[in-house]
């Protein structure tokens, strides 16, 4: 039995949207090009070069061991 592909077969037409090239503005200044069903271009806050789960940073250093502290402390009771 020979595939789909090889049988030509091809999505529907008509219930899929319009893609458009457009540009994401990124927040160090850099624009990039892609494709979206969104028409206009758009701006993002968040990207790998400043987001602390890419970077590693955090933004709370000056809590660093507090935050441990304060769990320990609350939940003393518990064997933690």
């Amino acid at each position: 039995m020979a595939n789909k592909k090889q049988k030509g077969f091809a999505m529907k037409k008509g219930i899929h949207p319009d893609y458009h090239e457009i540009e994401v503005a990124l927040p160090n200044g850099e624009t990039i090009k892609m494709f979206s069903s969104v028409k206009k271009n758009i701006a993002v806050t968040a990207y790998p070069g400043n987001h602390p789960a890419w970077t590693g940073q955090r933004s709370n250093v000056g809590e660093k061991g507090q935050r441990t502290e304060k769990f320990k402390k609350k939940y003393a009771g518990f064997g933690f």
